[in-house]
């Protein structure tokens, strides 16, 4: 199963150099209690299943393994961890539209029940996706009661394109990779006067809404923490990457409750979309030179977002770029369950358990990421089955027959 992959650990790693560079942002992420709260008392919400796979764990040699399933949060139509930073994001911006006109807050009940819809419908916001921030943002106007437009790059996925527009959003495909769809929706967005709901961030977190998605994104973190039986056994946590805005916030979340030695935080991007590791090896912001095609469409960005980068490259261990392959064997191997629940995650979900699984064969592999019999890991599967054809294409089975049977395995 091994198979080419590159794997970089950083000499800085929780240097006092590098958490000075990191405070300012650090310090505007603070306070997300408010906007856990906030989400918890929505329609639909329940915490997220943290899986102990012990038969996995034991195949890899390992004391624990733990999985953070994202796959059904506030339903499988969304089935990703996005579906709650743009919906909170844009609850705030809406609540703040229509406290400058009435100069009353709303609560977000007011707001879905289109009490101040003559308010929220003039307002538009705007991302460029590969899929789930945008089935996030469509769920998020369709839900409060404003309009959304949509920029989709040339390899999102049919599947992808529809399940927004099922959602009511204007979806446009451009010519062009993620970058390119980024730089058409900001400007239009700032010709029309709309409101562009990203995590990335080129101001430390200045900016009210890549803050607000962030903090809405720590609810899977806090669950994780309050759901691990001893928060401080753990030694490693795997991230996918992106352009890091989720790993950041959820590396933070754990340095700030970890009490003794720091876990090894790890990133896991596609051979082909490698900006963090890029980054990680020059030690600045680098763009990936790969072609952006895999299947982990979720991580096929070419850039880091900055504000991202300064919390990682203070708390980040280890950088692995791993080929597709790796991936389409982890989702297979969790789909089955081998013993353990039987788990339905997505291709941009999959790279930490790919990276495990290659460790049975691989002995460097294992100790470069100091991995043995004490250890203790912990997996995010940041999303499920976001493209259903696809998923079925890769695993040799839908996602209703793995949750149907992981059901049954959790009766």
């Amino acid at each position: 199963m091994t198979t080419e992959y590159r794997h970089h650990h950083s000499p800085t790693w929780l240097s006092p150099e590098k958490k000075e560079l990191a405070n300012a942002a650090v310090a505007n992420l603070q306070g997300w209690d408010d906007a856990v709260t906030e989400i918890k008392q929505w329609p639909g919400y329940k915490p997220q299943p943290l899986w102990s796979l012990d038969k996995q764990a034991a195949a890899l040699g390992i004391a624990k393994l733990f999985y953070k399933d994202e796959s059904q949060r506030f339903g499988r139509e969304l089935g990703s961890f996005k579906a709650l930073g743009a919906p909170y994001a844009v609850y705030m911006l809406l609540a703040d539209a229509v406290e400058a006109k009435t100069g009353k807050r709303p609560t977000a009940a007011q707001l879905r029940s289109r009490e101040f819809v003559s308010i929220t419908e003039r307002v538009t916001v705007c991302v460029a996706t590969d899929g789930n921030q945008g089935r996030g943002l469509a769920h998020a106007a369709k839900t409060f009661g404003c309009r959304c437009v949509i920029y989709i790059h040339g390899h999102v996925s049919p599947g992808r394109k529809e399940a927004m527009e099922s959602l009511g959003a204007i979806v446009i495909r451009i010519d062009g990779e993620y970058e390119a769809s980024v730089k058409r929706a900001k400007e239009d967005g700032r010709m029309n006067g709309w409101h562009f709901v990203s995590s990335t961030s080129w101001e430390n977190f200045e900016e009210p809404l890549p803050r607000h998605v962030m903090n809405a994104y720590m609810v899977m973190v806090e669950e994780a923490l309050e759901m691990i039986p001893d928060l401080d056994k753990v030694t490693h946590v795997f991230m996918q990457g992106g352009v890091g805005s989720i790993a950041a916030a959820v590396y933070l979340g754990f340095s700030q409750k970890i009490k003794g030695q720091m876990p090894r935080f790890v990133m896991v991007e596609p051979l082909e979309a490698d900006c963090l590791y890029q980054s990680a090896v020059n030690d600045a912001p680098t763009p990936s030179s790969g072609n952006l095609r895999t299947i982990m469409a979720g991580l096929a960005c070419r850039e880091v977002s900055p504000a991202a980068w300064l919390v990682l490259d203070w708390l980040c261990s280890d950088y692995l770029a791993i080929p597709d392959s790796w991936v389409v064997q982890a989702m297979k191997a969790l789909a089955d369950g081998g013993g353990d629940v039987p788990i339905v995650s997505g291709e941009s979900a999959s790279g930490g358990m790919g990276v495990l699984l290659n460790t049975m064969f691989d002995p460097e592999l294992k100790a470069k990421l100091g991995l043995d019999a004490s250890s203790q890991v912990l997996l995010f599967g940041c999303e499920g089955a976001t493209d259903v054809d696809i998923y079925r294409d890769i695993v040799g089975t839908s996602a209703d027959e793995v949750f149907e049977r992981q059901a049954a395995a959790t009766r």
